[in-house]
């Protein structure tokens, strides 16, 4: 809505009625939050911990019994029913008993009461406007609480009005996440961002392993050493001929073989993307359009083989002589050394895996959510790395019986390409207990 004066546009946004602003005055009290700050334009934040499942199922969830009842039928999903034996399926069945209609079995108890107290970051704010452009990240990181990055996490979002400028988004990135907003106003999309709630999965890959999401490199093989070239044999001229100056064996005017380059090590695996959680959003006034976006990560990139090091080349022989003595041949060259193997290419990580997101907003009013909802992607597999290359032969001695050359050392192999990872399907999206059916419902 806006107001035009003869110098400028002023928007003037629809003012919350005194049973909204109740409503969300009454969840601040159940999150902890003061009251008076909020009605006096504070932002409020606070960091809990929920000790017992029916604290976390009335704190997180505003869903209604009938809501609950409609959501349990479709909970477990083809997603997610395939990862029910799983360690993520536990997470699921408790999630089932906080958001839906599910109750918790007796063999996951235990399981259950190893992740309690489950931790919260929550924040209540009477009227908050993102400015044009920017994002509004509720995350939370264990670090606030002194947690590795596989304990799940928890966020609940309570709002008046939320403006979003053209260009602003509010996002979540791989917490469970509930919002519940009076008010909803959303300004127009940009090339920039194309959605206005973000439900995004964790910066990080929660796979067991440790280090970055796309595998490094391996390292280049070292090359062989060249070999040395054979001794001189030092002669004299007298009047009888040619003579050594001092003793020589014949070997020793040899060439020395070539060192054998060192396989390229394999390039590293990628890892998994980050996982996308469960999220519940209500809307109870959508003024405008408001485009949602849901994907989880994707997988990395699996690191390139390291090249093989080339073969050393074969020391030279040296020359031989018409000795008064008799014939000294010429040294033989030494034997280039053959490259190593390139190293394999590093397999990609999967996808990440993603959980359900429940929209619920007045029914009259459903048709202005856009969804856009896509699989997660694979990582690309890392290329083979190449081989290295044989040493060259030394050169035979010259002479009145010449040596023999060395010969050529081989190349060595081309490393393998790594696997590509694969895709994860699609989260499912309900609005008000219905699934999409399409990746995409345009307004």
């Amino acid at each position: 809505m806006y107001e035009t004066s003869a110098e400028h546009t002023i928007q003037v946004h629809p003012v919350l009625t005194d049973a909204s602003k109740e409503a969300f005055l009454q969840r601040a009290r159940l999150l902890g939050h003061d009251e008076g700050a909020l009605l006096r334009g504070r932002e409020e934040v606070s960091y809990f911990l929920l000790n017992t499942l029916e604290d976390i199922r009335n704190t997180l969830s505003v869903a209604t019994p009938e809501q609950r009842k409609l959501r349990q039928k479709t909970f477990f999903n083809p997603p997610i029913e395939a990862r029910a034996r799983l360690g993520q399926g536990l997470h699921d069945r408790g999630e089932s008993h906080t958001f839906a209609d599910g109750h918790v079995p007796a063999g996951d108890q235990h399981g259950i009461d190893n992740h309690l107290p489950l931790h919260v970051k929550a924040i209540s704010v009477l009227h908050k406007v993102v400015p044009a452009g920017e994002v509004w990240d509720v995350s939370v990181r264990g670090e606030v609480w002194g947690l590795d990055n596989l304990e799940e996490l928890y966020t609940t979002v309570n709002v008046g009005t939320l403006v979003l400028e053209p260009g602003a988004s509010v996002v979540v990135r791989g917490n469970v996440f509930s919002l519940v907003c009076q008010q909803i106003i959303c300004s127009s999309l940009t090339d920039e961002c194309d959605y206005h709630i973000g439900i995004l999965p964790t910066p990080f890959s929660v796979d067991f392993r440790r280090g970055p999401i796309d595998g490094p490199a391996g390292a280049s093989g070292k090359h062989g050493a060249h070999g040395g070239d054979g001794e001189q044999a030092l002669v004299e001229n007298n009047l009888l001929g040619l003579a050594l100056q001092q003793p020589i064996e014949p070997e020793e005017m040899c060439g020395v073989d070539g060192e054998n380059g060192e396989d390229g090590l394999p390039g590293v695996a990628g890892r998994n993307g980050g996982m996308c959680k469960l999220a519940e959003i209500t809307l109870r006034n959508v003024v405008d359009n408001v485009a949602v976006f849901v994907q989880a990560g994707k997988g990395g990139n699996g690191g390139n083989g390291g090249r093989g090091g080339d073969g050393g080349h074969g020391g030279d022989g040296r020359d031989g002589y018409q000795l008064i003595t008799g014939l000294l041949p010429g040294g033989d060259g030494g034997n280039g050394g053959d490259g190593g193997n390139g190293g394999d290419g590093g397999h990609a990580g999967h996808g990440g895996v993603a959980s359900n997101v429940y929209i619920n907003v007045p029914e009259e009013q459903k048709l202005r959510v856009c969804c856009t909802v896509l699989p997660s992607e694979g990582g690309a597999g890392g290329k083979g790395g190449k081989c290295g290359v044989g040493g060259g032969g030394g050169m035979a001695g010259q002479g009145p019986q010449p040596g023999r050359a060395g010969e050529d050392g081989q190349a060595g192999k081309h490393g393998k390409k790594g696997k590509a990872g694969r895709s994860r399907p699609a989260p499912w999206v309900f609005i008000n207990e219905q699934p999409i059916t399409q990746s995409i419902n345009m307004f």
